[in-house]
């Protein structure tokens, strides 16, 4: 009886009534995920990155041909546990003789996931800090130009290219100390060709393109007055077929930087 008069109830209820009512189970149901979703790492697998190549950590080593190197750390920004990879050449592999660090704290082998003679995947530690990726092989050490930023809930300067069309997309900055200058690197990861790259009104933009064995990078040295509203930078086109990434950014004070990762590349 009383699923008659429930089932009867429903069926009066006015088309207004029905969408409140459904509206209201929607939000309900989407708040844990959004907690869920703001809580969680930016990124855990590295199929995030820019440039993917999982492959498993082997024993196999290869006897280096000349001094490492360091081509790209990708991304160049994460939080604790993070999949961070960084690609080079003369890495040789996973041995008592080599090493991985981050601000001169050797990454801990539980935290290796890849090492081969030209890629290294790491999940980033827990009492990790910002700072110069480098490696040691055989006694030979490098780093990595850039800066790696360690980044958490309140990082708040924040980089990001948001798309405008298929071959269209707009670089923009919030939150950063851009008084003595902000260094980016635009990496052309997939296709051929140039970037057309035109800095909006009020910033002051220079442009050197360089190129690099894992693709062709247009190194940005940026001007702006910024704010915590979104700045932005320049507009950005490439050709069709290409796919373009920010692989690094820098700017005064030390002052950790971080993407979105559905902002970071188009």
């Amino acid at each position: 009886m009383k699923s008659k008069r429930l089932l009867l109830w429903f069926y009066r209820l006015s088309w207004k009534k029905l969408l409140a009512i459904s509206t209201f189970a929607l939000v309900v149901a989407i708040i844990p995920l959004a907690l869920r979703s703001a809580n969680s790492p930016t990124r855990t697998r590295s199929e995030a990155a820019l440039i993917t190549k999982t492959q498993p950590v082997t024993s196999e080593f290869v006897t280096p041909k000349g001094p490492p190197e360091i081509y790209l750390v990708d991304h160049f920004f994460g939080k604790a546990q993070d999949a961070v990879l960084v690609h080079g050449a003369n890495l040789g592999g996973l041995s008592d003789n080599t090493s991985v660090s981050l601000a001169g704290q050797t990454i801990p082998s539980d935290n290796l996931v890849t090492w081969t003679d030209d890629y290294i995947e790491f999940k980033l530690p827990d009492n990790a800090r910002s700072g110069k990726v480098s490696v040691n092989i055989l006694g030979q050490s490098t780093e990595w130009p850039g800066m790696f930023w360690v980044t958490d809930q309140t990082t708040t300067a924040e980089l990001k290219l948001e798309k405008l069309n298929d071959l269209q997309a707009k670089l923009s900055a919030r939150n950063i100390n851009a008084a003595s200058g902000l260094l980016l690197w635009l990496l052309i990861f997939q296709g051929e060709g140039n970037l057309d790259i035109q800095p909006a009104n009020g910033v002051s933009l220079e442009s050197q393109a360089k190129s690099l064995p894992l693709g062709r990078v247009y190194e940005l040295k940026a001007k702006f007055i910024g704010g915590s509203d979104w700045t932005t930078l320049a507009t950005i086109t490439k050709t069709e077929g290409q796919a373009v990434g920010i692989a690094r950014a820098e700017a005064g004070g030390n002052q950790p930087i971080k993407v979105h990762p559905l902002y970071v590349s188009f």
